[in-house]
């Protein structure tokens, strides 16, 4: 969600973190030898100001991420980075 604060001008996002897997705690699993670009997305939603808003990714599952990876091999187009959820 995004939207603008009418009195402040101040522009916010409601943003669920992803994680990389050094990131973790050490109880939380995790395979042992984690993919290049292998994240874990919360479930926890945060507030934040939209300009601390790094930039778009786009989180995929397995399949797709292994079919996007090899489309990108392909391809030479600067497009946004692609992380396996």
């Amino acid at each position: 969600a995004l939207w603008e604060d009418t009195k402040t001008g101040s522009k916010w996002a409601i943003v669920n973190s992803c994680y990389f897997p050094a990131d973790l705690p050490e109880v939380v699993g995790r395979p042992c030898s984690p993919e290049s670009n292998e994240v874990y997305e919360s479930n926890h939603g945060s507030t934040v100001r939209a300009g601390l808003v790094q930039g778009t990714c786009e989180v995929l599952p397995p399949n797709k991420f292994k079919e996007e990876s090899e489309r990108r091999i392909h391809s030479d187009n600067g497009s946004q980075p692609l992380f396996l959820c």
